[in-house]
């Protein structure tokens, strides 16, 4: 019996005297589905912090070559970008080890690990929602500035005619990266309406009728 059928079949008690559900059953799914989710979080957040900083990691070599070659102006763009593809993964790790300690412990309980799922769909519903802020922006207004001031140093270096060429690659990469960041938003505002958002009104109404029926 999966998770839903047996949200369904513990809300039809109310109705139905002769319905009977194992309690251990419906905690042993809630558990399971709750390890789950929690597992497809924290491999989705490794992936995000260890691309971050390993990013970060070749972008600083990158300001330091550019350095080396006498190429400076080229340097505070990318060290930018740097510091912004560092302060993304450090939000997310922060943001992981805050949750964890405001997570309040519930205890081996149907309610418990049912309100702690709650609270952790609650969280990240409003991380995708403004993923704007703390993800897009940073790094793609990074890669539009470090774009940007490759633009200009070209133009600076061999003319405008000369470099046009050049500006018409960088344009395509600025509207790539606009329709790229475009398109992670659009999906993870997806993700909301079509997972988090179901699975939180499933675990509301779960916790309601366990409410109702502990007189609650």
């Amino acid at each position: 019996m999966t998770f839903d059928e047996l949200q369904k079949a513990w809300q039809s008690q109310q109705t139905d005297p002769k319905l009977a559900i194992d309690p251990d059953l419906l905690l042993k799914e809630v558990k399971r589905n709750k390890e789950y989710f929690e597992s497809a979080i924290f491999w989705r957040d490794v992936r995000e912090i260890g691309a971050g900083f390993v990013a970060s990691v070749f972008l600083f070599a990158g300001c330091v070559f550019f350095w080396l070659l006498g190429l400076k102006n080229f340097v505070w763009p990318l060290l930018l970008l740097t510091v912004l593809g560092t302060g993304v993964g450090t939000f997310i790790l922060v943001d992981r080890i805050v949750q964890k300690r405001k997570c309040p412990e519930h205890g081996e309980t149907l309610m418990g690990y049912i309100e702690s799922s709650l609270t952790q769909v609650v969280h990240q519903i409003w991380l995708l929602k403004n993923i704007l802020w703390w993800y897009l922006l940073p790094l793609g207004g990074g890669l539009l500035i470090w774009f940007s001031s490759c633009g200009l140093m070209v133009i600076m270096i061999k003319g405008m005619k000369a470099s046009l060429g050049y500006l018409f690659f960088i344009l395509a990469c600025i509207v790539g990266t606009i329709l790229l960041y475009w398109g992670i938003y659009w999906l993870n505002q997806r993700a909301i309406r079509k997972e988090l958002a179901p699975r939180k009104h499933e675990l509301e109404d779960l916790l309601n009728s366990l409410k109702n029926a502990n007189g609650i």
